[in-house]
């Protein structure tokens, strides 16, 4: 079968195709033949050497498919279900432990961008019905750190503001989330395309960083000076803007790092506002199936701004780089 991996070093350059051999059924495990999967950052972190793993390696979290055979054990899932994958796998519910994070698919154990796929069936959720296999794709890394940022973590409410930095895939679903919901996005971007196409999703208001590079003063503009309650910091190099954005009592969640691993801060703003500063690793199973029920409810579906063929994976991996996408990019097998 072929599998996207990583091979003869770190950097984009070193990611292939390649052959490998179909993998065998343990008990409790399901295999799967995937369809698609999409690409986030983590990937290409992974690719750079940002977690000097081990070589060769599979790449990949997010991966969509078709059940075609379990294994003794298994008893939620059954040959023709469409199923995705769950990236910590052994965080099933309630709240995160230290060994749940030895086992993360394409971070801690190999990746699952391959054909098939043989994994633990708790590391498998069940698809919403209203979405394509592009769509779902999506949702692993991407939807589920969105959903647990903004209900689980942040306890978004109807009526209050969330500001979310950038268009990239969790942006993105954390907008629709958060409209479904009743909240109010205010978004940014350095691009007014991507800022309009965030409006006709339902963004209420819009800041481009570049135009408005002290973005924070139009936040607390817009917002009558209170600030908004909850932010989702994508790149923490502008924590220092995000604290200023806040209202008193509000919650930042630290999603990404597209800023880079550090920073400075002072506490001052920090103590001022008696703000929260909350870390997070994507979620549960539990958030996982809680945000489907929500998809499937509300009727979202996910952005997907490319989709690239399998003999495409270099490109796909430079555009991802690039940083020009709005929402996620994908692969299909």
């Amino acid at each position: 079968m072929k599998s996207i991996r990583l091979n003869g070093g770190y950097g984009l350059e070193n990611i292939h195709v390649e052959n490998i051999e179909v993998p065998t059924l343990s008990a409790g495990q399901v295999l799967v033949k995937v369809q698609a999967v999409s690409l986030n950052r983590l990937d290409l972190m992974i690719a750079q050497g940002a977690f000097r793993t081990s070589l060769p390696h599979t790449l990949g979290s997010d991966a969509t498919g078709e059940v075609v055979a379990i294994g003794s054990g298994v008893t939620h899932l059954t040959v023709g279900d469409r199923v995705v994958t769950h990236f910590i796998q052994d965080w099933q519910a309630g709240q995160l432990q230290d060994s749940y994070l030895k086992n993360r698919l394409g971070t801690d154990v190999q990746g699952v961008f391959s054909e098939y796929v043989a994994l633990a069936e708790r590391a498998l959720v069940k698809v919403p019905s209203n979405l394509t296999s592009a769509q779902v794709a999506t949702l692993p890394i991407a939807g589920v750190s969105a959903w647990e940022a903004l209900i689980n973590i942040g306890k978004l409410q109807s009526g209050q503001t969330v500001l979310l930095q950038g268009t990239g895939g969790g942006s993105i679903l954390a907008l629709q989330f958060a409209k479904a919901i009743g909240a109010k996005v205010i978004i940014t971007s350095g691009k007014d395309e991507k800022l309009e196409k965030a409006k006709a999703l339902g963004a209420d208001q819009t800041i481009n960083y570049l135009a408005y590079p002290k973005w924070q003063e139009k936040v607390l503009q817009l917002t009558e000076g209170k600030g908004v309650d909850l932010a989702l910091e994508m790149s923490w190099a502008s924590l220092e803007k995000t604290v200023e954005a806040m209202r008193l009592g509000g919650k930042i969640i630290v999603v990404g790092l597209l800023g880079g691993a550090d920073t400075t801060l002072s506490v001052f703003g920090i103590m001022q506002k008696a703000l929260s500063i909350h870390g997070m690793q994507v979620g549960s199973k539990a958030s996982f199936q809680s945000m489907n029920h929500a998809i499937a409810l509300h009727a979202i579906s996910p952005v997907v701004d490319r989709v690239f063929r399998l003999d495409q994976v270099s490109e796909a991996f430079n555009y991802l780089d690039k940083g020009e996408h709005f929402g996620k990019v994908v692969i299909t097998f």
